[in-house]
């Protein structure tokens, strides 16, 4: 099974349209990456920012596989106007809210934790 029927399954049997599906893939997958990269590092900022490595890789990766008949036989400059166009809209979709969410977990305290956690019993 080729990639493109492949994702024609899963928007099948999903039902969501395929811009909601690379959405989901997006924020999945950074998320995913997220939780598995904590043993690994302990500092929030680089495992997130590996984690939008990641992603982008993903992202990246998933448009080739959408036109490698195009670019092996031709190239990148054998892509038409229409499939740059709906790659670069492809990327922006499956990156977009882990950037957002990135950008926000570093130049924001909107993740910290407002009141820092205290003992609820002394011990003496």
């Amino acid at each position: 099974m080729d990639f493109t029927a492949f994702k024609m399954s899963i928007i099948e049997a999903t039902g969501l349209a395929k811009d909601a599906l690379h959405i989901y893939v997006g924020i999945g997958a950074y998320f995913l990456c997220l939780m598995l990269l904590r043993p690994i590092f302990k500092k929030q900022g680089i495992r997130s920012f590996i984690a939008l490595v990641i992603v982008t890789c993903i992202a990246l990766l998933g448009e080739y596989l959408d036109n490698r008949e195009t670019i092996e036989s031709l190239g990148l400059a054998g892509l038409s106007h229409e499939q740059l166009t709906a790659s670069i809209r492809d990327l922006i979709n499956t990156c977009l809210l882990s950037y957002v969410l990135y950008g926000l977990n570093k130049w924001t305290k909107i993740f910290h934790a407002s009141n820092p956690s205290t003992k609820l019993l002394k011990q003496r």
